[in-house]
């Protein structure tokens, strides 16, 4: 039998908490939950485990980090939440740069959705019912309710199920052969558990789905579309089958509820999704975007779009200028065709006139995160150090957990300026973030003994250091 991949995640949650406490990037410990008597998790500690396993995640996943896709998700995935009355604490929706057709909640949170699934839903409405299902595992507390029932995983389990979580993303069947040797017993026990946790989970984000304006019977279409993608491929199932097993009295159950809700017949709220859809294809695989829209005998915008997309990726500028002048701009979605144009001129070489572009886009997008990160980079390609380092912190500050991928934008552009302590300190906080501690600590003794470091300089990061130090020391020896 299979269990749920939310069970097999919070099981390896245990592999960063349970044994040894966690620093926080605050430097406060986490309590030691090793001992199941302990009881139920508190919502503060649960949000202390996502903060650190968010960490461990942006270590060991590979993520999407075009803005805009990331942005889209993020976004879906806050109209859901402004829907959820369970919702409490921060939340990161993170895209996974991976072809299965798979999504997973973790405690704290953390909402991952696999771009193989952002490519088989048919509209935003099936994205949407996946991802509501996956809020309500955390909203519901489920990895709590584990906790109170009290089980014990070890360190070494931990990482046996962390080795068979990515060794899936290549190969599920070999994934699934490590899981199991891994956790053996442990996890059969709570197949019963974890079933009843699916099925809450699918009656809670219905409520989020339809709260929101969706059409609730996205949730049993897009479990049929997954009976339909694994019809005739033998063990090649969906991933999300295999974590989310379907059955027809889940579907029956889902049409049921769907019946008795207001009717919303919503599947798309715009034409993001389908623009999206076509950008994270574009990416993902230039040649078939290309080969879509060359195979159309009339395209669409999106389809059109995708092409352009997919052109820039391969570096056919003038193609990609051809794509961009065909698409319709009543068709495009808010500042996508700006922000095509902008990324166009700028690969061009042109930046005072992707500059442009951007400042017009600011001022009527004001801090929207897509603009200011390539108003970041047009800053730092026209010789404007301070002004982009100044945009990326005030991106930084705005967010809970700052994204990784951010502080290595900030240590490019301080380190091409010369700016040796500030590189150094945001490529240890880069590591820190990715829990890579050792590094991080090394990266922050750098920027301690960089020729530039002022005083209060090395006072703030001598601080920072001390806080990657103890977390650095506590992980060594939870691995012995």
């Amino acid at each position: 039998m299979k269990t749920s991949l939310f069970a097999l995640f919070s099981t390896l949650l245990l592999v960063f908490t349970l044994g040894a406490p966690t620093v926080s990037a605050s430097g406060t410990a986490l309590p030691d939950l090793g001992d199941a008597s302990g009881g139920i998790l508190t919502p503060a500690e649960e949000r202390e485990l996502g903060r650190s396993l968010l960490r461990e995640i942006r270590r060991s996943l590979p993520l999407v980090t075009d803005p805009e896709v990331s942005f889209y998700v993020d976004s879906l995935g806050r109209q859901l939440l402004a829907n959820a009355p369970d919702a409490d604490g921060p939340f990161y929706f993170l895209t996974i740069d991976n072809g299965q057709v798979n999504a997973f909640a973790m405690p704290g949170g953390i909402i991952g959705v696999h771009s193989g699934l952002m490519l088989e839903v048919r509209d935003e409405a099936e994205l949407a019912a996946v991802m509501a299902h996956e809020i309500a595992h955390v909203t519901q507390r489920h990895l709590a309710r584990m906790f109170a029932r009290g089980r014990e995983v070890n360190f070494t389990t931990g990482l046996a199920i962390l080795a068979g979580v990515l060794a899936s993303m290549a190969d599920p069947t070999l994934g699934s052969a490590i899981i199991t040797g891994g956790v053996a017993g442990g996890i059969q026990q709570q197949i019963n558990y974890t079933r009843a946790n699916e099925a809450e989970a699918d009656r809670a984000g219905m409520r989020i789905l339809a709260s929101a304006d969706f059409d609730p019977n996205a949730m049993a279409d897009f479990f049929e579309r997954l009976q339909e993608l694994s019809r005739g491929v033998g063990d090649a199932v969906p991933e999300y089958l295999r974590t989310h097993p379907v059955t027809l009295d889940r579907i029956t159950d889902a049409r049921n509820r769907a019946a008795g809700m207001p009717a919303v017949d919503t599947r798309n709220r715009g034409p993001e999704f389908q623009w999206m859809q076509s950008r994270a294809r574009a990416l993902k695989d230039p040649r078939r975007a290309i080969e879509i829209h060359r195979g159309a005998s009339d395209p669409t915008p999106h389809q059109i779009y995708g092409a352009m997309v997919a052109h820039l990726e391969r570096g056919e500028l003038e193609r990609a200028a051809e794509r961009l002048e065909e698409i319709p701009v009543e068709e495009a979605p808010g500042m996508t065709l700006d922000l095509a144009r902008a990324s166009l001129e700028r690969e061009r070489g042109d930046h005072e006139a992707a500059l442009d572009i951007l400042n017009d886009l600011d001022a009527v997008y004001p801090g929207h995160p897509v603009i200011r990160e390539l108003l970041a980079r047009v800053h730092r390609d026209l010789g404007n150090p301070d002004r982009a380092i100044r945009i990326v912190n005030e991106m930084i500050r705005h967010e809970h957990a700052p994204n990784p991928e951010l502080l290595r934008l900030k240590a490019d552009i301080a380190d091409a300026a010369g700016y040796i302590a500030i590189s150094r300190e945001a490529m240890a906080e880069y590591f820190f973030h990715r829990a890579q501690y050792e590094e991080s600590v090394r990266q922050f003794e750098a920027a301690i003994d960089a020729r530039d470091a002022s005083e209060r300089d090395i006072q703030r990061i001598e601080d920072k250091r001390d806080t990657a130090k103890q977390t650095a020391r506590e992980v060594r020896e939870q691995r012995r």
